[in-house]
């Protein structure tokens, strides 16, 4: 079975047609409905939460897309740091490490601690080679790992470990203000 091919300017590729209605947008196009034609046409909508005109593209408006931030930080269960893993700023898309990063960046920007939103963080650590399921797509049927690959994962995993995080995401839970300020009120 041989393959159809339609050049370009072939007649076939595309044609003209007056016998065609339907919704048109600003621009021209044919779209399939009203809707389609009117946002192809359009160069702003309205914001979901205020009605307020936002370009096109976006759902909200940035005033409102901060009060979602809020009403969400608000509703994240909350926790106390550790004072070892990192906190992500939800107000000033910042990661910290320790309690000194947090007065500087006050000190220097402005605001305060309860308005930087900060998140306790997750940890990713690099993964860790499972020597059960190492190579058994390539060993024989039965086959087993000898002693000394066995003991160079064992090693390789150690070294891993010991590494520790390499990378960290906001996570699930509002850092307790009041347990990370004890005693450690930033300079204002």
């Amino acid at each position: 079975m041989s393959e159809i091919v339609v050049l370009f300017d072939s007649n076939e590729a595309a044609q003209y047609r007056t016998n065609i209605s339907g919704w048109v947008s600003r621009h021209g196009h044919l779209c399939c409905d009203e809707r389609a034609a009117r946002y192809d046409g359009c160069t702003h909508t309205l914001c979901e939460d205020c009605s307020q005109p936002i370009a096109k593209g976006r759902l909200v408006c940035t005033e409102c897309w901060d009060k979602r931030q809020i009403k969400k930080y608000e509703a994240m269960p909350k926790a106390e740091w550790n004072e070892k893993g990192m906190l992500y700023s939800d107000a000033a898309d910042k990661y910290f490490s320790d309690w000194d990063e947090i007065e500087e960046f006050i000190e220097e920007e402005g605001g305060t601690i309860e308005g930087l939103r900060l998140i306790i963080c997750k940890p990713h650590y690099l993964p860790l080679l499972d020597s059960s399921d190492f190579g058994c797509d390539d060993l024989a049927e039965d086959g087993e790992l000898p002693d000394a690959v066995i003991d160079a994962i064992a090693k390789f995993n150690e070294v891993i470990y010991s590494i520790g995080p390499v990378s960290w995401t906001p996570g699930n839970k509002a850092a307790h203000i009041r347990a990370m300020a004890e005693g450690k009120e930033p300079k204002q």
